[in-house]
């Protein structure tokens, strides 16, 4: 009876997140950085100013889409942040000469097109694109 009930969990379960993996955001960076695989914990200390140089020597320019729902979403998945503490952070940071603030996007094809043409620069998007970016596979 526990065996069954255990399977039964899993069958719910294990569907839903591989949904949410293909519905949810996809890491996306520039082909001159060089990065196929970041960890959780990588972009974390990326958009939290932790990481500021890429292993392949460039700067990390950090990318956002401001006052959307998957900017929500992103920051409450990868850096355990709301929208508000991530602004206040950055403001700080900011304030202190400790980093630049992270470009602010109001559309993904903006961050995309952004993302594309600008060397060191790393963002997320929740939809497909044609443009010569990066998709950064995300491990735990």
């Amino acid at each position: 009876m526990k065996m069954t009930t255990i399977l039964m969990t899993l069958l719910f379960i294990l569907p839903m997140a591989v949904f949410s993996d293909a519905a949810g955001l996809k890491i996306i960076a520039n082909p001159g950085v060089q990065v196929f695989e970041l960890r959780r914990k990588d972009i974390r200390d990326i958009y939290t100013g932790v990481t500021k140089i890429w292993d392949t020597d460039g700067k990390v320019i950090i990318a956002i889409l401001e006052g959307s729902e998957l900017h929500k979403q992103f920051l409450e998945e990868y850096v355990n942040k709301t929208p508000i503490q991530f602004r206040n952070y950055w403001r700080e940071k900011v304030f202190t000469g400790e980093g630049e603030s992270p470009k602010p996007f109001k559309t993904e094809e903006s961050l995309i097109d952004f993302v594309a043409n600008t060397r060191g620069a790393i963002g997320y998007i929740s939809t497909s694109t044609e443009k010569a970016v990066t998709f950064v596979k995300i491990t735990r």
